[in-house]
């Protein structure tokens, strides 16, 4: 048995004619006769009753057409995949990344890539850009996005675009109510910072003020600094509703921006394929755009 012969019983009851199922595929009659033929020699029942070029199904085959075309559609599912992976040398990616980008932009991200490469599986999983790299050099993902991640040596790095830091607090701070700010008067409230594990080290970024608070992402930081509990360097994208909302604050210091650079990173020996090139297009394209 074979799903040549399937398909040629499948559109023999479809069609209600051997001829025109052997139209169909591109074959003469009697080939396509021969076929379910063999089909029905190998299943011991007959599926047809012949009289001409008509065929009539038998009980047996009607009970055995919504099977047979379900195999129809596995068959073109797998052709499909392997097709697709041919292009684009990608079956699964796997991204860890940080929360640097709204969560939006990346449901919708992957959404539209999900339509363009239906067969294509996609697995995100958050990290903080200090350990990013090292859940891509273990091989445990494929992809590492990340605001200014470190050096690996196993990893190549591509820069995607800059991104800003905003110094910023809720309207319900009291540096929001100043005009203007020294790095002193920062360094006696509480900062809430970025925190990240590595090698057994627990490292903070940006930290200016000895009273602070490390939270392992920027959401968490930025819920926290809603709350006013603290400032803040947070990642511009994910203050634009709140600012012009004026729900929170950019705080009138001396440096009250700092610039990035948003990485990929992946394993050397391992080249973008199609899809991942495509998904990082689109953030090239996001990250120009916002500013």
């Amino acid at each position: 048995m074979n799903t040549k012969q399937i398909r040629h019983f499948v559109l023999a009851v479809r069609m209600g004619s051997l001829a025109q199922a052997a139209a169909q595929v591109g074959q003469s009659r009697s080939a396509v006769s021969l076929s379910i033929s063999a089909l029905e020699d190998q299943l011991g029942v007959t599926l047809f009753e012949r009289s001409g070029n008509a065929v009539s199904p038998t009980e047996v085959a009607l009970a055995l057409l919504e099977d047979c075309e379900r195999l129809l559609g596995i068959e073109q599912r797998l052709e499909a995949r392997c097709q697709q992976y041919l292009q684009t040398a990608e079956s699964q990616i796997r991204i860890a990344r940080d929360d640097a980008l709204p969560e939006s932009w990346w449901r919708d991200t992957i959404v539209e890539l999900k339509a363009r490469f239906p067969l294509i599986s996609f697995v995100l999983v958050l990290a903080s850009p200090r350990e990013l790299p090292s859940q891509v050099a273990s091989g445990a993902v494929d992809l590492g996005f990340g605001l200014g991640l470190p050096p690996h040596p196993d990893l190549l790095q591509q820069p995607m675009g800059r991104m800003r830091l905003q110094l910023v607090a809720s309207k319900t701070h009291p540096l929001s109510e100043r005009s203007r700010l020294s790095e002193e008067d920062l360094q006696q409230r509480t900062q809430i910072t970025l925190t990240g594990a590595v090698e057994g080290d627990l490292l903070t970024d940006h930290r200016l003020s000895d009273d602070y608070i490390g939270l392992s992402s920027f959401e968490q930081i930025r819920d926290m600094m809603d709350q006013g509990v603290g400032w803040a360097w947070l990642p511009a994208p994910l203050m634009t509703g709140r600012l012009r909302r004026g729900d929170a604050r950019v705080l009138p210091a001396p440096r009250h921006n700092l610039w990035q650079e948003y990485h990929l990173c992946y394993r050397q020996g391992h080249p973008l394929g199609l899809v991942s090139e495509t998904l990082c297009d689109r953030l090239s394209e996001y990250l120009l755009a916002f500013d």
